[in-house]
């Protein structure tokens, strides 16, 4: 169990930095696609499904890290996984509520810097050599 720990939470933080690319590039095409004129929703969304797509992967990937977690009896891994998955529900409803209310979606970034920080932590635990854990 702890070595699926190891290798999917390591999955989860590549995805995490991908999707800070994805969301760049989103941003970035969606300037480009302005021509200084109203900007057309359906051209903002060009390049953020991808990045929608990619977090609801995450979701899953979350799910099945706090499985594994749970089955491992591990408190430590349990208490991390359990928060990063909490912290990915609460990713995907400020992006569903943040198009309403900005102040929301002023949140999902935030709330993803918590998301990266945290995987970045689970993973280096996981990554460091054994008599380097215990202490």
């Amino acid at each position: 169990m702890r070595a699926a720990f190891k290798y999917l939470v390591g999955l989860f933080f590549v995805g995490v930095v991908a999707q800070i690319g994805l969301a760049g590039v989103g941003a970035f095409h969606t300037v480009s696609k302005n021509d200084d004129g109203p900007l057309a929703q359906d051209k903002a969304g060009d390049w953020f499904g991808a990045h929608a797509a990619v977090g609801y992967l995450l979701v899953l990937l979350s799910l099945l890290i706090l499985i594994i977690a749970l089955a491992a009896r591990d408190g430590r891994l349990r208490r991390g996984a359990g928060l990063l998955f909490g912290l990915m529900i609460v990713q995907v409803l400020l992006a569903w509520l943040g198009g309403g209310v900005w102040a929301l979606g002023f949140l999902h970034p935030i709330n993803a810097l918590a998301i990266f920080g945290l995987s970045g932590m689970l993973a280096a635990a996981e990554w460091r050599p054994a008599h380097d854990r215990s202490g």
